[in-house]
């Protein structure tokens, strides 16, 4: 797939743009320049043809402290492997130094560019302001767009289809290219997120620095294993509501991570060694639970820890995640890729079993001997029963159960069948087992 970056200096409109493109919310838009950290990456599709489009880091002319260098160059980096480039300047503005350095560098780096002008409601305004200004730098006629209104976005997606044909990108939609798998990298700030998704996609996509909450948006990567596609998803760091402001940036980071969790299949919780298993890590573990989504816990940073402190998180795991102590524990680091190898290898089991069937036969008589051994649930002297049931769903396996008054049975008795099928059919390791009641007809 063809694939177009929207570059630019800061505050430019990139991220309006790449959500009115991609039709969603899913870069982070505020007034502050250097919102977008990261590279967030969407598919555009279009009458039947598709790209896709990487949101970059606002181009700093003079970077202030280690973050804003750190976007500048990996999004200079980037520009190698964009097949076009979008190059986008603020109209109402008009030209900057920062503009002027963006063009020369262009220039140079012999890209198929377009150029466009942002924040244009009114071409009589435009041409009386800031066109002059823009032809300066050299690209000639600017495609003149108000990305915040959707004006003329038919008119650039004319152009980027008929630019990438010219250039001999395939860009007509497949049949089928979504994604198998889907798994997100969540936690708390600084635990290590980003680090784990370097390295495992192999390439420095998110941005790594020792200062917590780098990461904002949440940035998508497919990859492939074993012949399967699958899509990770770093995330910001969730935080408690209360150091959290409403309608802050990290506030919607904080959106955007608990939306990552809703769609993901599986889910990467990430815990620092150093500080151990938090409130804040259960709420989000209970969030994943809650939303049906595989779970799988990686104590990050493991170098930094001994032996004895290593048999402690294992014993707090047991304790404050015991609603999901089913899930694989990993230990990593990836300064030494430490355990690394072991989390793609967790990966693969619970992707097994997320899709994992129990028999129909099977599942009746673990039913009808759990029936028989623990104590039937009731009201006074009604007492529950159970009929028959059947597995019907997967992501996550979900198990109707017919019986005489779902009122009756208690979650300790259904905790008991659950584990009764974890024991004497399969683990289902990293996998939430669901039960659903229906009354017998």
């Amino acid at each position: 797939m063809a694939t177009v970056l929207i570059i630019g200096r800061p505050n430019v409109g990139k991220s309006t743009l790449f959500n009115r493109l991609v039709g969603g919310r899913k870069a982070i838009v505020d007034d502050i320049p250097g919102v977008t950290r990261d590279f967030t990456v969407g598919r555009v599709n279009w009458q039947h043809k598709t790209f896709q489009l990487v949101d970059t880091c606002g181009l700093f002319e003079n970077p202030e402290n280690v973050i804003e260098e750190k976007m500048k160059e990996v999004t200079l980096e980037l520009l190698d492997e964009g097949d076009l480039i979008i190059f986008l300047v603020d109209a109402r503005q008009g030209v900057t130094s920062a503009d002027i350095a963006l063009s020369d560098y262009l220039r140079k780096l012999r890209k198929e560019v377009i150029f466009v002008a942002n924040k244009v409601e009114n071409s009589d305004t435009f041409y009386a302001h800031a066109g002059n200004d823009l032809y300066s730098l050299g690209f000639g006629e600017p495609v003149k767009i108000s990305s915040a209104h959707g004006l003329n976005i038919d008119v650039l997606l004319d152009e980027v289809f008929t630019r990438l044909e010219e250039l001999g990108h395939p860009v007509t939609v497949e049949e089928d290219s979504r994604a198998s798998l889907s798994i997100a990298i969540v936690g708390r700030p600084n635990a290590g997120k980003s680090s784990i998704f370097n390295w495992i996609i192999g390439s420095p996509r998110s941005l790594v620095t020792d200062i917590a909450g780098t990461t904002r948006d949440t940035v998508d990567e497919t990859i492939t294993l074993d012949g399967i596609p699958v899509t990770f998803i770093d995330t910001a760091g969730i935080r408690k509501k209360s150091k959290v402001k409403v309608m802050n940036v990290e506030y919607y980071s904080v959106m955007r991570a608990i939306d990552a969790i809703e769609r993901s299949d599986i889910i990467i919780m990430v815990i620092d060694s150093n500080e151990g298993i938090g409130n804040q890590d259960q709420r989000i573990a209970g969030l994943a639970e809650k939303n049906g989504k595989a779970t799988i816990v990686v104590f990050n940073k493991c170098d930094m820890i001994d032996d004895r402190r290593r048999k402690a998180l294992l014993r707090t795991f047991k304790q404050d995640f015991y609603f999901i102590d089913y899930s694989p524990v990993v230990f990593t680091s990836t300064v030494k890729g430490t355990g690394m190898n072991e989390l793609i290898d967790s990966i693969k089991l619970v992707s097994e079993k997320i899709d994992l069937r129990i028999p129909t036969g099977l599942l009746n008589t673990l039913l009808g001997r759990y029936s028989e051994t623990a104590p039937a649930p009731g009201k006074g002297k009604k007492r529950g029963k159970i009929y028959y049931g059947a597995h019907i769903a997967s992501r996550p396996p979900l198990i109707m159960i017919n019986v005489n008054d779902p009122e009756l049975f208690t979650e300790p008795y259904l905790r008991g069948i659950r584990n009764t099928i974890r024991q004497n059919f399969d683990r289902f390791e990293g996998a939430p087992i669901f039960l659903k009641l229906r009354r017998k007809r």
